[in-house]
């Protein structure tokens, strides 16, 4: 039995980035399509379109044209060996990556901010909005620095990509303990963002299949954290093989890393959008009743009333109202008869019903 001969070792010919395409076409896609949903049940379904939202798109811009510029890298020695390339290419794929560096860590740090301002709108308890606020400004101090050290890589900067302007002795680089801080600041501030819901979910009654989907959302979102642990472990240990697949399986991982993250602050708000495509498996009647009498929950949106009595809410993991009454029980509510009505609070009791997104 013959077996084919092995690819040489730093064969300049040799090409071993197909991964960066696959991975590069179908998160770009999957971002795109629930970032997507998220725009029309926001600003054509419910009609809000708020800060948190405007810092979503970004970090999908972003994140999207950091998956660009990797399959742009493929022209300019990534998934080939590095050490063959001409000192030209060679620039310009190091000028490539300290801009991919910058545009990852804009879209992390924008997508961030977007999950702690809804969080402030949808989780009401007075220590879960201090808690809020702190991590908001953490993250945005951590991530300013973050992002002001990457234009600091070398000074001066010219040094990173083009090693003639490196001068021993007169010329500053980062050491590589400054991108291990980076590391550890994301993973850290990404298990801190992803467990603060947890405190109050206990407190949240919904229907099953909307319990089962929260789960998996916040298993995507778990995951997140994980991608990002083995991305700085294997910078930090490094991959069997030869160090340029490494690359190539690290700027995958990074890809995953950031779409998917786009994709976790995009699934809690498109109810609106699966309660029109699956009414029956997904929409969940709201008490209007409630409202009226100045009872309520917050919740990312509000309900709006069409033609024809149906309802479209935003789905919140944070809260839901539900009501199993008839619609003549509902009047007789009106009238002063209490209703059956289960409430999913993520509220004190002190505060009033707000929708989120009014102002």
């Amino acid at each position: 039995m013959t077996h084919p001969a092995p690819e040489p070792v730093g064969d300049p010919n040799v090409f071993f980035g197909q991964p960066i395409i696959a991975v590069a076409v179908l998160t770009i896609l999957l971002s795109t399509f629930t970032a997507g949903l998220r725009v029309w049940s926001r600003a054509v379904i419910l009609r809000i379109f708020a800060l948190e939202d405007w810092f979503l798109l970004l970090g999908w811009f972003c994140a999207t044209v950091f998956s660009a510029g990797n399959l742009a890298q493929l022209q300019t020695g990534l998934g080939r060996t590095l050490s063959k390339l001409s000192p030209g290419t060679l620039t310009i794929f190091l000028k490539l990556a300290w801009s991919m560096n910058i545009i990852y860590a804009v879209a992390l740090t924008s997508v961030k901010i977007s999950i702690l301002c809804l969080y402030l709108r949808a989780l009401r308890y007075s220590y879960v909005t201090v808690a809020t606020k702190a991590l908001l400004v953490i993250v945005i101090l951590t991530h300013m620095w973050i992002i002001a050290s990457l234009f600091t890589v070398c000074v001066p900067l010219e040094a990173f990509w083009d090693r003639t302007k490196y001068k021993y002795g007169s010329t500053y680089c980062h050491t590589f303990d400054v991108y291990w801080s980076h590391a550890g600041i994301n993973i850290v501030t990404d298990f801190l963002i992803f467990m603060l819901p947890l405190t109050v979910l206990r407190k949240v009654r919904i229907p099953k299949r909307q319990q089962i989907a929260l789960g998996g959302v916040f298993v995507l979102a778990f995951l997140v954290c994980i991608i990002s642990l083995v991305r700085t472990l294997q910078f930090i240990h490094g991959l069997d093989g030869p160090t340029d697949r490494g690359t190539v399986i690290k700027a995958c991982w990074t890809m995953a890393e950031v779409h998917i993250t786009v994709i976790c602050a995009c699934l809690t708000t498109i109810n609106p959008v699966l309660s029109r495509w699956f009414p029956r498996l997904w929409s969940v009647e709201s008490d209007q009743t409630t409202k009226e009498e100045g009872q309520g929950v917050d919740t990312i949106g509000h309900a709006r009333r069409h033609r024809g009595g149906t309802e479209d809410t935003e789905l919140s993991w944070a809260s839901r109202m539900r009501t199993s009454e008839s619609k003549s029980e509902r009047s007789s509510t009106v009238r002063g008869r209490p209703a059956s009505v289960e409430l999913a609070v993520v509220t004190e009791p002190k505060d009033s019903y707000r929708p989120l997104g009014s102002h």
